[in-house]
């Protein structure tokens, strides 16, 4: 599989906060999760330990790997009634074919898995879009690119050495994601959640 870099001068920090964002705080959005992974899962664990050595470099483990699509806003901005919406916003049928990662891509903050785009995907996110739409006004029209972090980078890191440990990373199918939406945490180095609700996608 490629690995196609990104232009920028060094590796920074993916851990500087955000603005609204601090410790403890807590955001709903729409995400694909891959509990249901096997081929993601075994890929990005082989990968694991040639990364892990590296010095700046904060390997996901495969429990948090993640697709990200549409944020709905900090948790405690949201009512119930608006967290409900969004949740019925999962109930929608979608005929979906399976994800194929077949690029890697080095950036200055993260090194990412690169989904093939497919019609489906877009479609996903234009209706969770329209969902967010329904309780916070028009999207903000962010710039999509589907695409799974493997790793983030806590300074600058040896970009030769990262290359060497991809360097025979091979192409991954998912077949059966989930359609999640959760409540995300990014303390301690590493995003994680608790899923409020999901809906399994199967394109084989």
């Amino acid at each position: 599989m490629d690995l196609r870099e990104l232009e920028f001068d060094r590796t920074q920090d993916h851990w500087w906060w955000r603005p609204g964002w601090g410790p403890g705080t807590r955001y709903l959005t729409y995400h694909l999760t891959f509990e249901d992974a096997p081929a993601l899962h075994a890929e990005a664990e082989r990968l694991a330990p040639r990364l892990g050595a590296l010095d700046h470099v904060d390997v996901v483990p495969v429990s948090w790997l993640h697709l990200t699509m549409t944020g709905a806003g900090f948790s405690t901005d949201l009512g119930e009634e608006q967290v409900a919406e969004l949740v019925r916003a999962l109930d929608e049928d979608l005929a979906v074919r399976p994800l194929v990662f077949d690029e890697l891509v080095l950036s200055p903050e993260a090194l990412f898995l690169s989904a093939r785009r497919s019609p489906w995907i877009d479609a996903l996110k234009a209706r969770q879009e329209a969902a967010v739409g329904r309780i916070d006004g028009p999207p903000s029209g962010q710039r999509f690119y589907p695409h799974v972090s493997l790793a983030y980078f806590s300074g600058e890191v040896d970009v030769a050495a990262v290359r060497e440990a991809v360097r025979d990373a091979r192409e991954v199918e998912v077949a059966a994601p989930r359609h999640s939406l959760i409540e995300l945490g990014r303390d301690d180095r590493v995003y994680t959640w608790r899923a409020l609700a999901q809906k399994p996608l199967d394109g084989r």
